[in-house]
């Protein structure tokens, strides 16, 4: 069994978990389990008609486990890494972020290889590209700098240190090593980094610094995924005919620009039926119907 957690935290996060939770659920049915990770202070304040829409499409509302310790400086995205390092029921769980839309049934077995994580290439080298910040992070772990490389999916396409877009990881839940699982050790490796490493430019990046940082410090491998399972669409024309399993739009407004948000609230039409649906609409409306911004 493959569960498929992402985060709910805040109204804008709210939004966007509607739409992820509507379209996996119309492509995927109950195939995969969706599990809704959202901090204890919130779980009282889920809108009711996201939390009717969430049941309708199966997904189980969790709390994030408590943390071991605060991070350096409040970090938000920390609390994908908090969820990681959660235990699940299944073999294998698959993080997304939750600016994603589903357009297709997801076929993860393939993807699924014993002993490696599932991750894509980052599009452009959005920390490190200067300097010996990279040879620092590994330096920090008493590690080299890694041998092998990734292309990165945007622009030149470059060759470059392995660095992944953590807005989709597909891990075992099965222990690593000491009794931990990944999503545990990418949380200790992210704090031991935030706290201890003496390294600048660490937000908002510290997840995806840490991910590499965490299959090399382990000794771990990653299986790389075809670029359809997480397909950004910042900075990229629309494209009427793009047919990927899931677009990561990042902003709302980035979405407004493409046709596929039409077939995504479509969905969520469907699937949450014309009452809900109005009581959606009236709840996020202002989002689901963003106009593009000059600058995308």
């Amino acid at each position: 069994m493959t569960t498929i957690f992402f985060i709910v935290d805040g109204r804008g996060l709210e939004a966007q978990a509607t739409l992820l939770a509507a379209t996996l659920w119309q492509h995927n049915a109950d195939r995969y389990p969706l599990l809704a990770y959202l901090p204890e202070r919130h779980v009282g304040a889920v809108s009711t008609p996201a939390r009717a829409l969430f049941d309708r499409c199966g997904v189980t509302l969790r709390p994030l486990p408590p943390a071991p310790r605060d991070w350096h400086r409040p970090y938000p995205h920390g609390n994908k890494l908090l969820a990681a390092a959660d235990r699940r029921a299944g073999d294998w769980s698959l993080f997304l972020d939750t600016d994603m839309i589903c357009l297709a049934p997801l076929d993860l077995a393939p993807l699924q290889q014993p002993g490696r994580i599932g991750v894509l290439p980052e599009g452009v080298p959005s920390w490190g590209r200067e300097g010996d910040r990279w040879a620092r992070a590994y330096a920090h772990f008493g590690l080299p700098l890694p041998e092998d490389r990734v292309t990165l999916t945007r622009r030149k396409r470059r060759s470059h240190l392995p660095y992944f877009n953590a807005g989709f990881v597909l891990m075992p839940e099965a222990d690593v090593t000491g009794g931990r699982s990944f999503g545990q050790l990418w949380l200790e490796t992210a704090l031991d980094f935030d706290w201890n490493a003496p390294i600048g430019g660490k937000r908002p990046w510290l997840d995806q610094i840490t991910l590499p940082l965490t299959l090399k410090r382990f000794g771990l491998d990653y299986n790389l995924v075809p670029v359809d399972y997480n397909y950004s669409i910042s900075d990229r024309a629309p494209d009427p005919e793009a047919r990927p399993h899931i677009i990561h739009y990042h902003r709302w407004s980035h979405l407004a620009a493409w046709p596929q948000r039409a077939q995504a609230l479509a969905t969520l039409a469907q699937v949450a039926g014309p009452a809900l649906f109005a009581r959606l609409d009236a709840e996020f409306g202002d989002l689901y119907h963003a106009e593009p911004t000059a600058a995308d």
